[in-house]
């Protein structure tokens, strides 16, 4: 690697630090990503119009990282640091606080897929179906709240099944680019 400074630190010192100079992820890395991808849904506005969007960035960032990671909860360290992102960058601080059950659900969900499947997750097919699925779980759990308490999400707008459809079909093309993402760190790993 060639030296590069940046300030007092150089280019292999921050690898050191990230946890890369072995190619893989160590807690802080995996804490950064998780801001990464807060300040994704927090600041950079590219709404579609269609719920579940965002599910895009969480599902690659989640699927990349638990195949990527040693950290056997290395999808829930990322979700612990999407969620202090999205709290600490909120403009709605209450609409972001309704995140927080949902991201944790979701990296708990990812990383108990990982423990059932293990290198399958690396599959196209089934990085797809764990993505869809676990994305889907947020519309599930939000109208599951809306009928117990008589509260109303923006997504409902749209009916009840267009946004699972939309959620689970976001929520694989994210898993999906997640796993090629790793397939190709994994590959250069081998190297």
């Amino acid at each position: 690697m060639a030296l590069m400074r940046i300030g007092r630190l150089s280019a292999r010192k921050l690898s050191k630090l990230s946890g890369l100079e072995d190619r893989t992820l160590s807690v802080p890395a995996l804490l950064l990503l998780g801001f990464a991808v807060s300040l994704l849904h927090t600041k950079l506005n590219y709404s579609l119009g269609l719920p579940g969007h965002h599910g895009l960035e969480l599902m690659t960032a989640m699927l990349f990282a638990r195949l990527v990671a040693r950290e056997r909860w290395a999808a829930s360290i990322l979700a612990l640091g999407t969620v202090a992102g999205d709290l600490t960058l909120a403009t709605d601080f209450l609409h972001n606080l309704k995140h927080v059950p949902l991201y944790l659900l979701a990296g708990t969900l990812v990383d108990g897929s990982y423990a059932l499947l293990g290198e399958r997750c690396r599959l196209l097919p089934i990085a797809a179906l764990i993505g869809g699925t676990v994305h889907l779980t947020k519309p599930v759990v939000m109208l599951a709240v809306a009928a117990i308490s008589d509260a109303s999400f923006g997504f409902m707008r749209h009916g009840d099944l267009f946004p699972l459809i939309t959620h689970f079909a976001f929520g694989a093309v994210g898993a999906i680019g997640g796993a090629l993402l790793a397939r190709a760190m994994l590959e250069r790993r081998a190297r």
